[in-house]
């Protein structure tokens, strides 16, 4: 395989008329995945057959050798591309350089095209939805409708992340609809993926996904119009980096990074930042620009607020932790802070938080509560009158925090009503406050509602997790009927492929139904999407 530099062109050639291997298709979707510049050569390939596939083909003037070989043996043609050192694909050769050799070779040949990146036989043909990440066309948006997704999920309809993969072989991630079947694969992946936020407008799904055994993670975004996956950095795997927050349009996506050092040869997005900071980055969706918001080192992405323009609270770890609202191109330094209050996720009809009150400390980079971390609920922020509505209730009602203690971290989300909430992974830092020993307990998931009980003993799902398991996500039901619980299991052996199971867990307490059935060993299913 020949390469410029560190592109694939002969891949890329070979996709445009369907000539790859399924090896080799996976080769070119890893690489198109990491790679702007071979993004940007296959989309004007792309570009150049579109324009093409609509003309005649005119035949050629009878008198068309004799007037070139006049031209060879005057000397007016100079030196042809053919017999120049550097070749076509030179390094540096300008993309305008190459569409105009691929349309002339393309006009010449009457060539018939297969579809961009697929054979005639390949998974294209079949009913899932299989695009290649960089087949990626752009028109004025004057000229064309806004563009119905490749793949889409209904309102209420659950989508989840699929690894999958044989042991000591390559692992495949893929989107699927639970609904109707309907998959678009997104390439390979070294690690699981354990965080998913499905954007308001249903166009774009972003997801993390662990860096083999790194001690690192992905931040992707796909865009389910067309397929394409946009790495957008690696972070460490820490505490409080799994949020992924969208603006109410889709707009912006907001999240964390903490700077880590994974060598020269890291296809990760540059990263500027010392070893082991905290900042917000924003990936502006309209415009397909990712920048760093933050450069504090301390700072992590909560949730928008809402409004024009589109305002982000931002969290600043600390002793005594702060929160900001920072409206998206504002200067985050002159603003007001909410004192006490970290990560606030906001619920969806912006009435309440949910958020952290406690005391912080730094663990090499990364923080965590040290003394009296709560879960609290604010209060409702359209009633709260002259009191502050960040002085909250803590969200379970029968612990006391003796002597500082507390959970060290811990992870929640709302339901669609915002009436419904869940917590789980809380990492609870004391001794026991049940008979029994066993509350609070890391592995547990609590559900509660704003409007009738909080958390408690009694708040817990029972769901029978197997030694070594825990829990990676939960997505509540639009519904409010169900959780679906993706849960990690232990490695059943070296070099076997990650496993989860993905349940389905009734609120009313009836038996857990499991998505895909029972298989043998499990693949990796989750986190889980709901569709708006």
């Amino acid at each position: 395989m020949t390469f410029r530099g560190n592109h694939v062109d002969e891949l890329i050639s070979a996709s445009l008329s369907g000539d790859l291997t399924a090896a080799e298709r996976a080769e070119l979707d890893t690489h198109l995945a990491r790679c702007e510049t071979c993004r940007a050569t296959l989309a004007a390939f792309t570009s150049e057959r579109r324009i093409l596939s609509g003309m005649p083909v005119a035949d050629p003037p009878r008198d068309l050798p004799a007037r070139v070989r006049a031209g060879i043996e005057s000397g007016r043609f100079g030196n042809p591309w053919w017999r120049r050192p550097s070749g076509l694909f030179a390094l540096g050769a300008s993309l305008a350089t190459v569409a105009a050799a691929v349309l002339a070779v393309m006009i010449l040949s009457k060539f018939e095209f297969a579809p961009v990146g697929h054979a005639s036989n390949s998974p294209a043909a079949s009913g899932s939805v299989v695009p290649s990440p960089s087949a990626v066309e752009t028109s004025p948006a004057t000229e064309q409708p806004t563009p119905v997704p490749a793949f889409a999920l209904g309102p209420g309809e659950l989508g989840y992340l699929s690894l999958t993969g044989a042991p000591l072989e390559a692992l495949r991630l893929s989107f699927i609809n639970d609904a109707t079947s309907a998959s678009i694969d997104l390439g390979t992946s070294s690690g699981p993926p354990i965080a998913a936020a499905l954007s308001p407008d249903g166009q774009w799904l972003a997801y993390i996904t662990q860096k083999g055994e790194t001690g690192a993670n992905e931040v992707w975004a796909l865009h389910l119009t067309d397929g394409k996956v946009i790495p957008l950095g690696c972070s460490e795997a820490a505490s409080f980096t799994d949020r992924l927050a969208w603006s109410a349009d889709g707009s912006y996506l907001a999240f964390t990074l903490i700077t880590v050092n994974l060598g020269p040869s890291s296809d990760c997005p540059a990263d500027d930042g010392d070893l082991g900071t905290a900042d917000v980055w924003v990936y502006d969706a309209a415009h397909g620009e990712r920048y760093r918001l933050t450069r504090s080192g301390n700072a992590y992405a909560a949730s928008f607020t809402g409004g024009d323009p589109a305002t982000l609270l931002v969290s600043f770890a600390a002793e005594s932790p702060w929160s900001q609202a920072v409206p998206l191109g504002a200067d985050p330094s002159g603003l007001d802070r909410i004192e006490g209050v970290f990560l606030p996720l906001v619920s969806p009809d912006g009435s309440r938080a949910i958020f952290w009150n406690g005391t912080m400390t730094s663990n090499g980079g990364s923080w965590h509560f040290s003394l009296g971390g709560m879960p609290q609920l604010s209060k409702d922020f359209r009633s709260a009158g002259p009191a502050s509505p960040w002085v909250g209730t803590p969200l379970f009602n029968d612990l006391t925090p003796v002597g500082g203690e507390g959970f060290a971290s811990g992870k929640f989300t709302w339901g669609r009503d915002s009436d419904l909430f869940a917590f789980w992974d809380g990492a609870w830092t004391g001794a026991p406050q049940s008979a029994d020993g066993t509350y609070p307990d890391q592995r547990d998931l609590h559900v509660g509602r704003v409007s009738g009980d909080l958390l408690s003993a009694k708040s817990r799902l029972v769901l029978d997790l197997a030694d070594g398991s825990w829990i990676v996500d939960v997505a509540l039901a639009p519904d409010g009927t169900k959780a679906a619980v993706t849960i990690g299991l232990p490695s059943a052996g070296i070099g076997d492929p990650p496993s989860s199971r993905l349940l389905g867990v009734p609120l009313d307490g009836g038996p857990p139904v499991e998505t895909g059935g029972v298989v043998t060993p499990p693949p990796w299913y989750g986190p889980v999407v709901y569709g708006w």
